[in-house]
């Protein structure tokens, strides 16, 4: 077993509700699983050239990694069953998290597959399967940071966000809400962490922008094509601190930042 801890919750659900606990049959206490930090490099081989061209690296493959369970008791087959169900066949990407005190915040956003039944004298008491995650690490809680200005006429500002994804990547955030004030206007977002670059937005007064930065996604309240206001620059974070300077007619800022926690499998 790669964790110390005896239990976990799948989908909300614990896993003592059906009498399941991490562990196998002959576990030695050691374990070798794959960690949360490979790559795969971009390279091309010229002939006769003895060091390959180097086009970049990507962060992939997604993380995946073997896991184990028992039940003390006769798991029947009625029990295997339901269990089956819990565990297996999801349609979409579930949150697996491990009872331990060094991961209390963290979470495995994956799929259960390749399950295994373990049989003693046949009789079940255990089951073994793969996880496989959406992204090549785990994952804490996201940090939401609201900023709200009232209806003063132009904020000239500059924030310090700390951006605590171990995604050595930039980070993105999945929600980016802004809502201008009574004046309207153009407003810019500044990284002066990232090489000054600019995000720039103009806004009727009183509209509401929600931006999916990650999946490059806008929608407004007031506007049919918001993108023809925008300059494309969607907003992106360095991993550490993050100075940005803002400016515009802005009621309120919001920004929700997902945190990739590099801990393995």
């Amino acid at each position: 077993m790669a964790f110390y801890a005896n239990t976990f919750i799948f989908d909300d659900i614990p896993s003592e509700f059906y009498n399941l606990y991490f562990g196998g049959f002959g576990d030695s206490g050691e374990a070798i699983t794959p960690t949360a930090s490979d790559i795969s490099l971009i390279t091309q081989k010229l002939f006769r050239k003895p060091v390959p061209l180097y086009y970049g690296s990507e962060q992939t493959p997604v993380l995946s990694f073997p896991l184990s369970m028992y039940s003390p008791d006769e798991i029947t087959a009625q029990d295997f069953s339901l269990i089956s169900s819990w565990l297996f066949g999801q349609m979409n990407y579930v949150k697996l998290r491990i009872c331990q005190s060094d991961m209390s915040d963290i979470y495995f956003n994956c799929f259960l597959t390749a399950p295994m039944i373990t049989r003693v004298g046949n009789i079940i008491q255990g089951i073994s399967c793969t996880v496989v995650c959406d992204s090549p690490w785990a994952w804490k809680s996201p940090r939401t940071y609201t900023y709200t200005y009232g209806d003063t006429y132009n904020i000239v500002e500059t924030r310090i966000l700390l951006n605590e994804s171990a995604n050595n990547f930039y980070t993105y955030p999945t929600e980016l809400i802004i809502t201008a004030n009574t004046f309207g206007g153009t407003i810019h977002i500044t990284n002066m962490d990232d090489d000054d670059r600019e995000f720039i937005l103009s806004l009727s007064p009183n509209e509401v922008l929600t931006l999916d930065c990650e999946n490059k996604i806008i929608t407004s309240t007031t506007t049919t094509y918001p993108l023809e206001n925008f300059n494309k620059n969607w907003l992106r974070f360095l991993r550490g601190y993050n100075s940005l300077e803002i400016d515009g007619n802005i009621s309120e800022l919001e920004f929700t930042v997902p945190v990739a926690v590099k801990i393995g499998g």
